[in-house]
């Protein structure tokens, strides 16, 4: 579909940082909403995208992928403790979380709003 490897790699890259942050700090409602946000944003990114228009912001959600694919593979990297500063790091994680929420609002931007004659629900029209 349209570019929903993005936040999914993104939101996956949040969780596996915050998971190597919580053997450090062994702080679980820390570590919950570290990783409940990146993934409500990435579902909702992902429900969007079914709504929104065809190609609005192609470009950036492009980027957004490689962005996505680079940073997972940092942190793959360092989670195999080849670079052992890029996991758990603060910094590859607030750049996925930063990236995943750009995602969420682009495709809220990107999704039409109402017409101006259409009808709404509030109830019985009014002669």
């Amino acid at each position: 579909m349209k570019s929903l490897p993005a936040p999914l790699l993104l939101a996956a890259t949040a969780v596996i940082q915050a998971l190597g942050r919580y053997e450090y700090h062994q702080n679980a409602i820390t570590v919950v909403g570290q990783m409940l946000f990146p993934i409500f944003f990435a579902v909702l990114a992902i429900f969007l995208a079914r709504r929104g228009t065809e190609g609005a912001f192609g470009t950036t959600h492009l980027v957004l992928l490689v962005a996505g694919a680079l940073l997972f593979v940092l942190s793959l990297v360092g989670r195999n403790g080849t670079v052992p500063q890029l996991y758990p790091s603060v910094w590859v994680y607030y750049t996925a979380f930063a990236l995943v929420a750009l995602e969420a609002a682009l495709r809220i931007a990107g999704t039409p709003g109402r017409g101006r004659g259409a009808p709404t629900d509030e109830g019985p029209a009014r002669r």
